[in-house]
């Protein structure tokens, strides 16, 4: 039987713990900014909050993102497991 899909779930599984980690350190990192110094009031000090302000919103949203795929790649590698699962009791059945 030549199978037209093959999947590694274990490797799967070692790629979601990977992602996961990379998440949680991107999203641990757009939280532990450091907040701007009140002083001295320099004329870029507002274009530059707005910068650290946006880079902080994309660094969380990349953050969620890459814990959202993880759930997904979890999800998907249960569900190839759930098939797996089923055709070999259909196999064992048809014996």
């Amino acid at each position: 039987m030549n199978p037209d899909l093959q999947v590694d779930t274990d490797d799967l599984h070692r790629l979601v713990s990977a992602l996961s980690g990379t998440a949680s350190r991107v999203i641990s990192a757009a939280a532990d900014a450091p907040a701007p110094v009140p002083s001295p009031r320099w004329a870029t000090a507002d274009a530059a909050a707005l910068a650290a302000e946006t880079a902080h919103t994309e660094l969380a949203r990349l953050g969620a993102d890459l814990a959202e795929t993880a759930r997904q790649i979890t999800e998907a590698a249960a569900s190839y497991e759930a098939a797996d699962a089923r055709a070999a009791a259909r196999l064992r059945q048809a014996r």
